[in-house]
């Protein structure tokens, strides 16, 4: 906008002569008119993943839509395991696991995204006794955006039942699109880990549930 009213005020002042000299032209006549625009809050329906490659997750889409969604978040896989004969870390076969907030409000008002984890179970119903998984060396990124980004409650995040805030983003932060990535190595990403504590393990697959929570109380 500023662009365009400055180009049309130089082109009002200026004119140039036969000989390519400039010289002042007289006003004539004049007159101003409107033109106008009505933005709202997006809709939440056409999104681009920040994150587009993650491996081992084919489809991290949640379907999550709206003007302030997680509409990417990694389903994280181990993979197939053997067990050892004391206390274990077992680490993500995903080389990109992210979750992503897209706001679309208007107005870059902040909000915070937070995360729960339930129990390891086994298919026999049994709970995996002491497991912990964590998430750590986490970074922010973004494609296209100029707003101020969110930042990273913490470097490392201990996962439990406890909610905990993941990413933060204040009043004037976070407009757009922004993921979380713990990126590590393909097929042994250290930097998302789950400890297996030896006594009571079975032979079988487990599964748990990560929660992510979407406010938009600013942080």
């Amino acid at each position: 906008m500023k662009k365009t009213m400055i180009t049309t005020a130089a082109l009002g002042l200026l004119a140039v002569t036969a000989s390519g000299s400039m010289v002042s032209a007289d006003m004539i006549s004049g007159t101003t008119n409107k033109t106008d625009v009505t933005l709202t809050e997006g809709s939440g329906t056409d999104v681009t993943p920040v994150v587009p490659d993650d491996t081992h997750d084919d489809d991290p889409s949640t379907g999550d839509v709206g003007s302030l969604s997680i509409p990417f978040a990694s389903n994280i896989t181990f993979g197939k395991q053997e067990i050892q004969q004391g206390d274990t870390d077992y680490y993500a076969l995903n080389k990109k696991p992210h979750v992503q907030v897209n706001d679309t409000r208007g107005g870059a008002k902040g909000w915070t995204l937070g995360v729960t984890i339930s129990p390891f179970i086994g298919e026999n119903g049994k709970e995996l006794t002491g497991a912990k998984m964590s998430l750590t060396n986490g970074r922010i990124v973004t494609k296209d955006n100029t707003s101020e980004a969110p930042k990273l409650a913490n470097q490392t995040f201990d996962l439990n039942e406890a909610y905990q805030d993941v990413m933060l983003a204040k009043e004037g932060q976070g407009a757009g699109a922004f993921a979380a990535v713990f990126e590590g190595k393909d097929g042994h990403n250290e930097n998302v880990k789950l400890h297996v504590p030896r006594a009571g393990v079975e032979a079988q697959s487990y599964t748990a549930d990560l929660t992510w929570v979407l406010s938009d109380a600013p942080a």
